[in-house]
């Protein structure tokens, strides 16, 4: 049984560049396509996203997504890893963790 990673959409498989819109989706980065098919012979493939789900799913078959993603979804699962833009990581450093929150801009935002 693979162990499952959930991936954040925006930012990550798409060319996000800050909210455009529900209908918005952009295009997918450079080399997405061929990470997520690698990542997909080790692992279990979800997407998290606040979007609708049915208009991400339209996305990941119109760029062939979808053969390597189990599902999206809008509800965080246990899981083995997740993958996001915005992610901050908690090293058990409480004051480096509040430097790391005031000093944060994910990479599409600089």
């Amino acid at each position: 049984m693979k162990k499952t990673i959930y991936i954040d959409f925006d930012g990550v498989l798409n060319t996000y560049q800050g909210w455009q819109g529900d209908k918005e989706l952009f295009e997918p980065k450079k080399g997405a396509i061929e990470f997520i098919q690698k990542l997909s012979l080790s692992y279990e493939i979800r997407i998290f996203t606040t979007r609708n789900s049915q208009d991400v799913q339209k996305w990941l078959v119109k760029h062939h997504f979808d053969r390597y993603i189990e599902d999206v979804t809008n509800k965080k699962e246990p899981a083995f890893a997740y993958i996001d833009d915005r992610g901050i990581r908690f090293n058990g450093d409480y004051d480096k963790l509040m430097s790391d929150v005031k000093n944060f801009k994910p990479y599409w935002k600089k």
